[in-house]
């Protein structure tokens, strides 16, 4: 299973995501959390840009970099 760490961008309000998924297509994939999902169904789905994704091959190195990555950018 392939597992996708990703950074989504609202272009319009500049609200940024950081998320997990294992779909298929992780550039398609909007994102799930509750406060992402009601900020994106308000300000409009079509504005979310994908800055960044990382791909895992193993939950160990997933949550290693998530952390790491967490911490250096201050994401709690």
């Amino acid at each position: 299973m392939t597992i996708y760490l990703y950074v989504k961008q609202h272009s319009k309000t500049k609200l940024k995501y950081f998320g997990r998924t294992i779909q298929i297509d992780p550039y398609k994939y909007k994102g799930s959390g509750d406060y992402w999902t009601n900020h994106i169904n308000k300000y409009g789905r079509t504005f979310v840009e994908t800055l960044n994704i990382w791909k895992f091959d193993t939950q160990e190195e997933c949550t290693s970099f998530a952390l790491v990555f967490s911490e250096e950018n201050n994401i709690t």
